[in-house]
């Protein structure tokens, strides 16, 4: 009897990458990776939803007159795009459902593609053989961003407009070449047909594509290095044959994850109103307000406006300005220390050797703290986008809430990054004694980095 193709498929799958295979493919299965898998499914989520509402999109500022379902804005005039969107979620049936797995799964994407790339600079998954990956998945990151950013501007409602404005400020503060550019990208005044256009491409055609092509990329380059995995009592991690087989192991449980996930985003867009831009209003010049903040997303830039205080000089024929220094200086040095840090451990720890285990967060006191440093100041900043939002809820003014952040800003970061270099070394110093004492089998090496069986926790 003949076996049926998709046994035959499973026979060539198992034979190339499988358990049959001379060399299979291994991967982690760990909590770590499922945090990656989580931004894989998302990412296909987004694709299938965004490919269904593209079709009843349309990336225009022209006025419409709406007429449909929603009695909040039947019978007036709109622009297109903010139309079509309200026709989606009124009149299109399952439209309103699509919408918003499409915003909750955008969610998880970013959520799960910072909480990765934490992991991987906490635990050395960075260091050789996998430089490459680490730098390949900063690029991930920043065209999530893109995606996230594009997709915000396309129901141009009122958000939109606050994000633009941010944009074009910032874009407008970059010495020298600034306000041409944003003349060139708004087309001299918002709302802008061009940029919805733009924004439009963007979101549909170029950054998925280019999503695609670096995530194939990125997955490739772990296939060939292998997983960085958790170090364990029962197995020597140093050596690279370590892990399950990409088939049917590392699959079946992809897959599950994918179910779990699904279910759970179906579950979100029932019960929580994502997406529900009718109460947010169209994006009129005139009736744009500064109380309407933009998407999570841009909290980061939003809270760094909020709290550097104004600045407006001149140095070396330079301008510089708060909206300089907060939206596009301060980003630019924590991307910059994410793409460094790397080279910088190597260097200073003089650790040219390759590594296939995590390590412990606390197990090199240069990257407990330089990590430390970083989320601090995203974490701050990040929470002061709600400065006015704490100013009502303890009723205090607002100016006393943003020194606050202003003073958090300055010693958190500090106290805390020493307090995590502090227990670093406490957490060296413990093991190096009890390793001499033959109480247990680590190596460490001079450089204080930590090797041996130690599950990662």
């Amino acid at each position: 009897m003949l076996p049926s193709p998709l046994a035959r498929v499973a026979e060539k799958l198992d034979a190339r990458i499988g358990r049959g295979a001379e060399r299979p493919s291994l991967w982690p299965i760990g909590f770590g990776a499922l945090i990656s898998h989580a931004a894989i499914v998302a990412f296909g989520v987004l694709t299938v939803t965004g490919l269904a509402l593209a079709l009843a999109y349309r990336p225009s500022t022209e006025l419409v007159t709406y007429s449909g379902s929603s009695e909040l804005y039947d019978g007036q005039l709109l622009p297109h795009a903010f139309a079509s969107i309200v026709r989606i979620s009124e009149d299109l049936p399952g439209g309103l459902l699509l919408r918003r797995v499409h915003v909750a799964a955008s969610h998880i994407f970013l959520i799960a593609l910072v909480a990765h790339l934490l992991r991987v600079l906490a635990t050395g998954a960075f260091r050789r053989p996998r430089i490459g990956n680490h730098l390949v998945g900063v690029i991930l990151l920043g065209i999530a961003l893109g995606f996230a950013y594009t997709g915000e501007l396309m129901p141009f409602s009122l958000v939109a407009a606050s994000s633009l404005r941010i944009l074009e400020a910032v874009i407008g503060s970059v010495p020298f070449i600034g306000e041409p550019l944003a003349q060139f990208i708004t087309g001299g005044e918002l709302p802008s047909q061009r940029l919805l256009v733009g924004a439009w491409a963007l979101h549909v055609f170029l950054l998925p594509g280019g999503f695609t092509a670096v995530l194939a990329w990125h997955l490739w380059l772990v296939h060939r290095r292998t997983p960085a995995l958790d170090r364990r009592p029962d197995v020597d991690v140093d050596t690279r044959d370590v892990g399950r087989p990409l088939w049917p192991d590392a699959v079946a449980r992809f897959a599950l994850l994918s179910a779990g996930l699904i279910t759970l985003l179906l579950a979100s867009s029932v019960l929580v109103p994502w997406a529900n831009i009718e109460l947010e209003g169209p994006f009129f010049a005139a009736e744009a307000t500064n109380s309407v903040h933009p998407a999570w997303v841009m909290f980061f830039t939003t809270g760094a406006l909020r709290v550097i205080p104004a600045i407006d000089l001149v140095f070396l024929g330079v301008r510089i300005t708060n909206v300089l220094v907060a939206a596009a200086l301060i980003p630019s040095i924590l991307v910059g220390m994410v793409v460094a840090y790397p080279f910088l451990e190597r260097r200073l720890l003089k650790d040219r050797s390759e590594h296939h285990a995590l390590d412990h967060p606390l197990d090199v006191p240069l990257r407990a703290g330089v990590v430390t440093f970083m989320t601090t100041v995203g974490v701050i900043l990040t929470v002061a986008a709600g400065v006015d939002v704490l100013s009502s809820w303890l009723a205090v003014p607002v100016e006393r809430v943003v020194t606050g952040f202003r003073v958090a800003l300055v010693v958190l970061p500090i106290a805390l990054t020493a307090g995590a270099v502090a227990a670093s070394r406490r957490r060296v110093a413990t093991f190096a004694d009890l390793g001499e004492d033959g109480d247990v089998d680590r190596e460490i090496t001079a450089s204080g980095h930590t090797y041996g069986e130690e599950c990662d926790s």
